[in-house]
């Protein structure tokens, strides 16, 4: 069963390797920079005038350091024919997941590090944490990472489940007040510590193995998985749950006689097919982020030009969606025109991107004119590349 779990994580991480190349392309990773850099600058501008050891600082501290807590769940990678196949491997299934339980840390652990360092002056220079007692509640918080792991490996048992969200929340409240007073969080590193080692080093009593159960949790961290894969590329292991939504039924026309049939497709695929939709959310909502963390006009403009320049390049494998639809290819429908009906739809869409991202600059950033000039800045940005960008890159596409 150990060889079999090898092999399982070594495909896995090929198919996740192959997956995050395309992810983290030049232009994600030029975005990334951008947000980082202003990120940091923010942060260290408000290092200077922040004053020290206010009361709230270390629950916002610990609270902060408990993220990683809720950041990756158990890898089992258990498939459905498991259940036929593997079904007699129930007393192994324990020598199974050890494997798996450390593969699962490898994300969570970057991440608390990652989190770790940023957090760092602030925690030590502002909220006036002694350094000892920062890195043993780093080493708290991975104890509880474990231990989190531990009750999800418990709950693949036919045993009583043990409820996630209230050891979640249990963790998060403990860690947000452990650091007001620093002598706590010793004692709960230790507590966990021993709790884990109990835990390791008992020999478990094997139960029956929840087949089902267990293959519905690894369906659903898969899913997961791929939506955020799905939206920088295409997955094919993904299968898109087409559906209407209602409440955007009124950025439809209410004619069909107003609309031609590729427009039709074309609208109902942006505002249906979930790949296409949630892409443009969030990245309307990262332009609203960076741009809330930046706090300036300037900064704002220049990274929501490069969200709506990336919106636009990632929607454009929309113009071959339909291209191995059997039912496109016999029905009688003008394809010579094709390429403006798409660049007339994202066009649209682009328009209410710049909608939505102005409204929230009223909301996030002080006002004064500069603001409504940026505001018009990017509208005209928009156009061009709804207008220029758009047409030149359908046309590459022969469409």
């Amino acid at each position: 069963m150990r060889k079999l779990a090898k092999k399982r994580l070594k495909i896995n991480f090929q198919q996740s390797l192959k997956y995050l190349v395309l992810v983290f392309n030049d232009f994600f990773v030029l975005a990334l920079i951008f947000l980082f850099g202003a990120l940091m600058f923010w942060y260290a501008q408000s290092m200077k005038v922040m004053p020290e050891n206010l009361w709230f600082y270390r629950p916002i501290v610990g609270a902060l350091l408990s993220l990683p807590i809720f950041i990756g769940k158990l890898v089992t990678l258990i498939q459905p024919a498991d259940l036929q196949f593997l079904l007699p491997e129930d007393e192994n299934m324990l020598i199974y997941l050890a494997p798996m339980l450390k593969y699962s840390l490898l994300v969570p652990v970057i991440c608390l590090l990652f989190l770790a360092g940023i957090l760092f002056p602030f925690a030590t220079i502002k909220a006036l944490v002694p350094s000892l007692t920062y890195v043993v509640a780093v080493l708290a918080v991975l104890a509880a990472k474990i231990l989190q792991l531990k009750v999800m490996e418990y709950n693949l048992f036919f045993t009583r489940k043990v409820s996630l969200t209230t050891v979640n929340l249990l963790f998060l409240a403990i860690f947000t007040f452990a650091l007001i007073w620093p002598q706590t969080i010793y004692v709960i590193a230790i507590l966990l510590i021993i709790i884990l080692l109990f835990l390791l080093l008992k020999p478990q009593n094997v139960t029956l193995f929840d087949w089902r159960y267990a293959v519905e949790q690894e369906q659903n961290r898969k899913s997961q998985i791929y939506n955020v894969f799905s939206m920088f590329t295409d997955v094919k292991e993904k299968v898109p749950k087409i559906k209407r939504r209602k409440y955007l039924d009124f950025l439809l026309p209410k004619s069909l006689a107003k609309e031609n049939p590729n427009g039709f497709l074309y609208r109902r695929s942006l505002l249906r097919n979930p790949e296409n939709l949630n892409l443009l959310v969030r990245m309307t909502a990262f332009a609203v982020l960076i741009s809330w963390l930046v706090q300036n006009w300037l900064w704002a403009l220049g990274l929501s030009c490069l969200v709506v320049f990336l919106t636009v390049y990632q929607l454009l494998p929309m113009a071959s969606e339909f291209d191995d639809n059997i039912m496109y290819r016999i029905y009688p429908i003008e394809s010579a025109k094709r390429g403006q009906d798409l660049v007339m739809v994202l066009a649209l869409a682009l328009i209410m991107q710049w909608l939505i991202i102005s409204l929230f600059w009223l909301l996030i950033l002080p006002i004064n004119l500069q603001l409504f000039e940026a505001s018009g800045l990017l509208l005209i940005f928009s156009l061009l590349v709804g207008r220029l960008y758009l047409p030149i890159k359908i046309k590459q596409r022969k469409i």
